[in-house]
């Protein structure tokens, strides 16, 4: 065997002894990731794997930030100073910061002659070369593996060597990242899962505020969260996992409110019900850092604040209304049984006991003909008093003539000028009798309260809506929530499906706009009949 054989011979076990090392160290790092093994460790094992591989001291793994500045994430043989959790600028030159220009593999063999945060730092502890490779995740730079030498030049072979490992790092931080956002993603749906349990079995709106304060915390890292209610210019907690005292008032008018709380960072979405901003769900750090995707984690469970809030009021709303409907319809029964009593049925009395009277006079032969005139006035007024009684029920013209005549018979007595525009069809009966009563309180309210000279009153029926208007010339300041009247009439037009927008000021008087569904009459009339 000759001497260039003996050569080649040497050189070929050295290359096979190499790829056994390489493959080697390569099988160690996968078999560590697929055991599941924290991405720390599986991080720290492939900084430890390549600096045996390339021969080095020093090897550390780098992420990427945006701004091409860097973060240790992974370290081997790091001299003192260095450690994972440093970050540098993404200035200078050098071979990391070549890789984040060019998304190639790069080495610097004079550390001496760069500068940058990392190859000054390297060279500042004795090293004079260093090669990096990229880390790529689903195509995306993000990072770099860097391997640091001493006074001999890197093999020529090295980013070769180094590729392989970047490969491994990108496939197994991938892997940490899938099962780290599937098992926040699990956290956040049994999060979710479990106020919604409250929310469904109507449970009370503190105890869903203290839940959703809690589970907001849990899935954002456990950071501070609270639930705040506005009320005016303040937004007053209402629930909290933080320091934030409960039922402690923010004022949000006057400057940042996490500033007012002492925090460096937050996030805030609005709890919106029905069309409107009720208060905000918010967390906050002490840092100036937040999870990624805080706002819109934050959201579903805002969502399903609204909801329970919704919910609560509106069952508020109705018990409320329902109260309101049936004390309403005890005084009408009291005051049709007081009328009655005080006026028809007296009259009623008189004319019986005087019909007796001139019976008794008849039996002995006496005149009786004042007592039967006596008895015929009485029976007159009677018939007039209940009259008017039932026109306070349900008029005739409204019941004979359809609403337009209603309404002409309800203001041609109006101590005030009301202008009528109306050119509307006959509708169903309790259409026609709700939108009657609509304009009959409304029009009792001007006279009360509203110190007004004119009213309108306008008509029209639009699509599948009748449009109401009820318009005066008075002094405003109209508000549902102080008024019986304009409650009731709210309590009305609900209960018609219908919706009901009151808009009062002192310049423009006062605006009551009622809206209800129209439904087509089965059978309509062959004529409007009016009365006089």
């Amino acid at each position: 065997m000759t001497r260039d054989t003996q050569q080649e011979l040497r050189h070929t076990r050295s290359e096979l002894q190499a790829l056994a090392s390489e493959q080697a160290a390569l099988r160690s790092v996968a078999e560590l990731a697929a055991q599941d093994a924290p991405a720390k460790d599986v991080l720290a094992a492939i900084a430890r794997q390549a600096a045996q591989l390339a021969g080095v001291d020093f090897s550390t793994l780098l992420r990427f930030e945006p701004d091409g500045s860097t973060e240790i994430v992974g370290l081997d043989g790091a001299p003192p100073g260095v450690a994972l959790g440093l970050r540098a600028p993404g200035t200078g030159d050098g071979a990391v910061q070549r890789v984040w220009r060019t998304g190639q593999p790069a080495r610097v063999d004079n550390l001496a002659a760069m500068s940058g945060h990392w190859p000054q730092v390297a060279h500042g502890h004795g090293f004079t070369t260093s090669a990096a490779v990229p880390i790529l995740i689903h195509g995306t730079l993000w990072g770099a593996l860097v391997v640091v030498g001493r006074d001999e030049p890197l093999p020529t072979q090295i980013h070769t060597q180094l590729t392989s490992f970047a490969e491994l790092t990108g496939a197994a931080i991938a892997a940490a990242q899938g099962r780290r956002e599937l098992q926040q993603l699990a956290d956040e749906q049994g999060s979710l899962r479990r106020v919604a349990e409250l929310v469904a079995r109507g449970a009370a709106l503190s105890e869903v505020f203290a839940a959703v304060a809690l589970e907001a915390s849990h899935v954002l890292g456990d950071l501070a969260a609270a639930l705040l209610r506005y009320d005016v210019d303040e937004a007053v907690t209402v629930a909290v996992n933080s320091p934030v005292p409960l039922g402690r008032p923010i004022t949000t008018a006057t400057g940042p409110m996490f500033a007012a709380i002492g925090r460096r960072a937050g996030v805030l979405v609005p709890i919106t019900v029905e069309g409107r901003v009720w208060g905000i769900l918010g967390a906050s750090s002490p840092t100036a850092t937040l999870p990624n995707g805080a706002e819109d984690r934050l959201k579903p469970f805002a969502e399903l604040l609204a909801a329970a809030i919704a919910n609560a009021e509106n069952k508020d709303k109705l018990t409320a209304s329902r109260a309101r409907v049936v004390a309403t319809a005890d005084e009408t029964r009291r005051r049709l049984q007081r009328d009655v009593h005080d006026s028809a049925q007296q009259r009623l009395i008189h004319t019986i006991i005087a019909l007796k009277l001139a019976k008794e006079a008849i039996a002995t032969g006496a005149t009786a003909a004042e007592l039967v005139e006596e008895a015929l006035q009485n029976a007159q007024r009677a018939n007039t008093e209940l009259r008017e009684v039932v026109h306070g029920i349900l008029p005739a013209a409204l019941t004979r003539g359809g609403l337009r005549a209603g309404i002409e018979s309800l203001i041609c007595d109006f101590p005030l000028p009301v202008e009528l525009e109306a050119e509307v069809p006959r509708l169903p009966t309790d259409i026609e009798t709700t939108a009657y009563f609509v304009i009959a309180e409304a029009l009792a309210n001007v006279v009360k309260h509203a110190h007004a000279t004119t009213a309108k009153v306008t008509l029209a029926v639009t699509g599948g809506h009748l449009d109401i208007e009820i318009r005066d010339d008075g002094a405003g300041g109209a508000n549902p929530r102080l008024g019986s009247g304009l409650i009731g009439l709210l309590d009305r037009v609900e209960a018609a499906n219908g919706s009901l927008v009151i808009a009062s000021s002192a310049q423009a008087g006062t605006t009551v706009h009622a809206r209800l569904p129209r439904r087509p009459l089965a059978n309509p009339p062959p004529t409007n009949e009016r009365l006089p």
